[in-house]
């Protein structure tokens, strides 16, 4: 599944799973745009990928920003050339019931983690299908398939990615751009730690709810992206993969804590 010499950009890619989705794509050889509103944050993270003598640039702007968005593909391009691959990775997590979550929360999310979304594949397809070619992945979650309480807006605004990815894929596939989407069920990561510590949950609480019994790993989302963006997958369009152990199969008594 060779990817040596195309380019690649990930939007959130600063930390968490973004960043080692960069590293994975790094690692097969391409050229890796890493993209985060936070430009420190950016920064940080290009230079420890540039400490492994690996292709990559980094540069910050914000998903939700039509001119920030433009800017951003613009630069890509000039850098690093004809994009093969984006990964919408960039996304918030603001938790609360309808009753008591705030309008900014709601309206924060879905600006990030569906009109983001939105913008990016926008600025991707018109690039993307002059060259007739190329590769678009949403990372949504399996909150966009499964009911969860007091994540109104997240669950929500997933959903929404989900089924942007699948009428994507019908308008996209003629120029011969697939369009797919990842759904990450609970992954080891620092923000699953904290967010189970805020719940008093023990991450052992989590587990009995994945068929597995174990959590995913980051490297688990990343080479699914590997294969959507191979030739390998060419054929494979308008797909939701849940990466989750079969969690999203998986209906126990709610967890209340």
């Amino acid at each position: 599944m060779s990817l040596a010499g195309k380019t690649a950009l990930v939007t959130g890619a600063a930390r968490g799973i973004g960043f080692v989705i960069s590293r994975v794509l790094c690692e097969r050889g391409m050229r890796v745009v890493i993209n985060d509103r936070d430009p420190e944050a950016t920064e940080i993270a290009e230079q420890k990928l540039k400490q492994d003598r690996f292709e990559v640039a980094g540069l910050a702007a914000d998903v939700t920003r039509p001119a920030d968005v433009q800017n951003l593909f613009e630069a890509a391009e000039q850098r690093f050339g004809p994009l093969w691959l984006l990964v919408n990775n960039a996304g918030v997590f603001r938790a609360g019931s309808c009753e008591t979550l705030p309008e900014q929360d709601w309206d924060e999310t879905f600006a990030v983690d569906a009109k983001g979304v939105f913008l990016c594949s926008q600025a991707a397809l018109r690039r993307m299908t002059m060259q007739r070619a190329g590769r678009i992945v949403v990372i949504s979650s399996i909150a966009g398939w499964i009911t969860r309480t007091n994540q109104i807006a997240y669950c929500a605004a997933k959903a929404a990615a989900i089924h942007f990815a699948r009428c994507l894929a019908v308008e996209a596939a003629p120029h011969g751009i697939t369009v797919n989407c990842i759904c990450p069920g609970m992954t080891d990561s620092a923000m699953l730690r904290d967010t189970a510590a805020a719940r008093n949950v023990a991450i052992e609480d989590y587990l009995t709810m994945i068929p597995t019994g174990t959590l995913a790993e980051a490297e688990d989302h990343a080479h699914t992206v590997v294969w959507l963006a191979s030739e390998e997958a060419r054929h494979v369009t308008g797909q939701v993969i849940s990466v989750d152990g079969g969690q999203s199969l998986y209906h126990p008594l709610t967890l209340r804590r």
